[in-house]
């Protein structure tokens, strides 16, 4: 069974997650902050079962697909360009930008042989925007090739314990002992299912939005400003540094969207003179401005 996330965290977590040992785990801490904690509540932290198979039958469908052109190939050179243009403010050289979309090629090459060589595929999504807009890619990629496709979907929270629950925006947030507790989630994706969001992706290739996002359940297109309301609603009357009210933003609202997407518009804000810098806290964060409203 090939394992399908669409987030290069949730990637490593599942590779793990796939022959995941508790005794390994516990081996593995080297020293710890603070207090250091009881057997007892070690083997809490680490408690948890592996989902079965090779850590190797996992592939990642992470091209941030919420973002940008998606008339053109998922490695083009306009899916590049986007990449560079969110994740700009980060030095990225140009090995790690190549060698980033050669493995997003070879995952993507791994799950067609996979669909063609009759294996199922289990799909992990959530109800982020670029993980929708995957899962909308991935069934119109296969709407013609007969393959079983399985789907868990990611609840919007769940008991922990008798008195407390969590809640999570994707699967890159649990730590790989968690994810077999989902396993009685999985269903079978019936190939109506499969063509209708084919039919969605194709239309969304066709308006070919800046950008998309989840508006009361539905994947829509959306304007590139959709969540700067957001952003001016949490700038501070007095000045600030950039991290801090990116900081704000992401803890507030857990919406999927990255911190590249909130930087690329504050930058823009900057650009609009809606925004004024008026120092740097730390010149070698791509995030360490300080800022202030415009007068």
């Amino acid at each position: 069974m090939l394992e399908v996330v669409f987030n290069d965290s949730a990637k490593g977590a599942m590779k793990a997650a796939k022959n995941y040992n508790k005794e390994n785990m516990m081996g593995s801490v080297m020293g710890y902050i603070g207090k250091k904690p009881s057997k007892k509540e070690s083997e809490k932290r680490f408690e948890g079962e592996a989902i079965g198979g090779s850590s190797q039958d996992v592939v990642c469908i992470g091209f941030s697909l919420d973002i940008g052109d998606i008339v053109n190939e998922i490695d083009s050179k306009e899916r590049k360009s986007e990449f560079i243009r969110v994740y700009g403010s980060v030095n990225f050289e140009e090995s790690e930008i190549e060698q980033f979309f050669k493995s997003q090629r070879e995952d993507f090459e791994k799950l067609l042989v996979t669909a063609k060589s009759g294996e199922t595929i289990r799909v992990w999504r959530s109800n982020a925007p670029f993980s929708a807009c995957a899962f909308a890619f991935l069934c119109d990629t296969l709407r013609n090739i007969d393959c079983k496709i399985s789907m868990i979907f990611m609840p919007e929270y769940w008991k922990t314990s008798e008195d407390t629950i969590q809640s999570c925006t994707d699967w890159a947030e649990l730590t790989p002992s968690q994810f077999y507790r989902f396993l009685p989630l999985e269903r079978e994706v019936s190939n109506v299912e499969k063509r209708l969001q084919s039919r969605l992706w194709n239309d969304l290739k066709q308006e070919n939005a800046p950008l998309r996002a989840i508006v009361n359940g539905k994947l829509i297109s959306v304007p590139e400003d959709f969540y700067d309301h957001l952003i001016i609603k949490n700038i501070p009357d007095r000045e600030f540094v950039m991290a801090q009210l990116m900081g704000t933003i992401l803890g507030r609202y857990s919406l999927g969207v990255g911190d590249g997407w909130y930087a690329l518009r504050i930058q823009k804000m900057i650009a609009e003179n809606k925004l004024v810098i008026v120092g740097d806290k730390d010149k070698t964060h791509p995030y360490g401005k300080i800022l202030r409203k415009a007068e």
